[in-house]
């Protein structure tokens, strides 16, 4: 099932490249040019954030496995 956020920019995304071939039909270059760098913009955004996204959890993942390490150091030392 997709959720309602992902339907609607995918509507969005339809709407867009349709617009696009429809002004390219029409000969209006630079309406169709301007949508396809506002999609290209939508997309950099998307992976800047997918990328960012991924860092966080890479930079958590790695925090929480020196503090399990350190516990398990200590958890050694005392037994």
């Amino acid at each position: 099932m997709v959720r309602k956020s992902t339907k609607w920019v995918l509507w969005i995304l339809g709407l867009i490249l349709a617009a696009i071939f429809v002004n390219f039909y029409m000969n209006l270059f630079s309406f169709a040019y301007a949508l396809i760098a506002v999609l290209l913009m939508f997309f950099t955004g998307w992976g800047f954030l997918a990328k960012l996204k991924n860092d966080v959890r890479q930079h958590e993942d790695h925090h929480k496995r020196m503090h399990d390490s350190a516990m398990d150091d200590i958890d050694r030392y005392t037994r």
